[in-house]
């Protein structure tokens, strides 16, 4: 007799994948995109200006979704970004940063 293995629960949540930045339609703006975290309630993103250092990124937005366009940048400018998910197990670690110039 067979019986099924119990499913457990994770204990940590898995940072963000696929974190790409790409121009947005608007002069200042850029438009952020990334998987969908499992268990994830919500997002935090941050900025960095080039080059990114340990003590340069700061707070752009919390969201709730897979996605968010930046706006009020500088254009010509190059920004770093990075993405945490947010759950009951606490926070991720950071995604890979993903980078862009400001159209």
């Amino acid at each position: 007799m067979q019986t099924k293995a119990l499913r457990t629960a994770p204990s940590t949540l898995t940072a963000p994948e696929a974190l790409s930045a790409t121009a947005g339609n608007h002069e200042g703006t850029i438009k952020l995109i990334w998987k969908k975290v499992e268990n994830s309630r919500s997002y935090i993103i941050q900025i960095s200006s080039d080059p990114p250092g340990v003590d340069s990124w700061g707070h752009a937005e919390t969201v709730t979704v897979a996605r968010k366009t930046i706006r009020n940048l500088t254009s010509g400018k190059k920004y770093w970004f990075r993405v945490a998910a947010i759950g009951s197990l606490g926070q991720s670690g950071w995604s890979e940063p993903a980078t862009k110039i400001a159209p």
